[in-house]
């Protein structure tokens, strides 16, 4: 990805951050350490991306700086944990490469305008000194 917009991955987990839970004692917290801080448009779309999920075995998520905490219980499979946030997080990255060609195109636009809007004016202007009173 290009310019303001950088690609978030998982890089590492936290080991001495691994908690029980405070709001559920049979599930414990492990925070996934990302690449960089996903600013507040890319979580957004990631918790859009979560609600969309009908998996069964989703699991309370948040952000805390450069980490995604995840509610996991003792049975579960963290490598298959892993590969859902890596979907998920890989869904995100291409709907925020999307926006931001998006951006990119309507500045283009904008900056073609704003030239047309000149050189008319400058015609205009070129024009008038034309005009026999």
């Amino acid at each position: 990805m290009s310019g303001e917009n950088q690609e978030i991955k998982i890089v590492g987990i936290d080991k001495d951050s691994i908690r029980i839970s405070s709001d559920n004692k049979d599930y414990w917290v492990v925070s996934f350490k990302l690449a960089t801080s996903p600013d507040q448009s890319w979580q957004k779309k990631f918790y859009e991306i979560q609600k969309k999920d009908s998996d069964i075995a989703k699991r309370k998520m948040w952000f805390i700086k450069d980490s995604i905490c995840v509610e996991v219980s003792a049975v579960d499979d963290l490598q298959k944990v892993l590969d859902a946030l890596k979907i998920e997080i890989a869904e995100v990255n291409v709907l925020c490469e999307q926006d931001h060609q998006k951006k990119i195109k309507i500045r283009q636009e904008l900056a073609t305008l704003q030239q047309v809007q000149r050189d008319a004016t400058l015609k205009l202007k070129e024009d008038s000194d034309k005009l026999i009173f």
